[in-house]
């Protein structure tokens, strides 16, 4: 009794030195993100935007990091904002050979670099339009499963369930990305706006100080010291 006791005891003090409270519960909605979630959200819509995918890479992003909260999963092994598996990455976009090692670096690059993980989800993204010949269903069941799906029930029901996933956040995120996008550029204005004014209050004090003539320098007389 006494050794369950202690078994119990170390299992407790074990879990409670892992503060996971710091990071539970911050996959939220869009209206609650921090602003660092915002920039994230943000960042993935308008580099896809250009190609029609703006709001399809705002929602992946949402969905696999909760947009940039959870940056790997070591069982796939997946990292970056968007979870790219790490091992599909070093064969498509290095010569290196997949060791545990480059997986370490290319997934710190991953997590880092938010410009390389958004080229690497854009590119299979597009690679998956094309092969499917632009069906949205299949191309976002395909980001997420490959080819795979087709031949796996439990893959496709698995492949099935990401795409509802995507498509309601897509639907959340047109509603939101207007008008998040609309307050940031009116931040970013009045930020503009104040900062061009400082500038010309500074010019304008200038050309104050330039028209205003010098007054002569008063001759100072020095006594003679003793």
């Amino acid at each position: 009794m006494i050794r369950i006791f202690l078994i119990f005891s170390l299992i407790t003090f074990t879990y409670a030195q892992i503060p996971l409270d710091k990071v539970i519960g911050k996959c939220i909605e869009p209206k609650d993100f921090s602003p660092q979630q915002q920039k994230v959200i943000l960042y993935a819509y308008n580099y896809g935007a250009s190609k029609g995918l703006g709001y399809t890479m705002a929602a992946i992003a949402w969905q696999e990091s909760c947009a940039g909260e959870y940056l790997v999963n070591f069982s796939d092994p997946s990292a970056g904002i968007y979870h790219a598996h790490i091992p599909g990455v070093i064969k498509k976009y290095s010569k290196y050979k997949d060791t545990s090692f480059i997986r370490n670096l290319v997934g710190e690059l991953l997590m880092r670099d938010h410009e390389f993980a958004s080229k690497v989800a854009l590119d299979n993204l597009l690679f998956w339009q094309k092969t499917r010949k632009g069906n949205y269903k299949n191309i976002i069941k395909s980001y997420n499963k490959g080819f795979s799906w087709e031949k796996s029930k439990r893959n496709n029901e698995s492949a099935e369930s990401y795409y509802q996933d995507i498509k309601i956040k897509v639907l959340k995120l047109r509603n939101y990305i207007p008008k998040y996008t609309k307050t940031h550029n009116n931040t970013l204005k009045i930020e503009l706006e104040n900062k061009n004014q400082g500038i010309k209050n500074a010019i304008q004090e200038l050309k104050k100080t330039k028209n205003t003539p010098s007054k002569k320098q008063e001759k100072i007389f020095i006594m003679p010291e003793p």
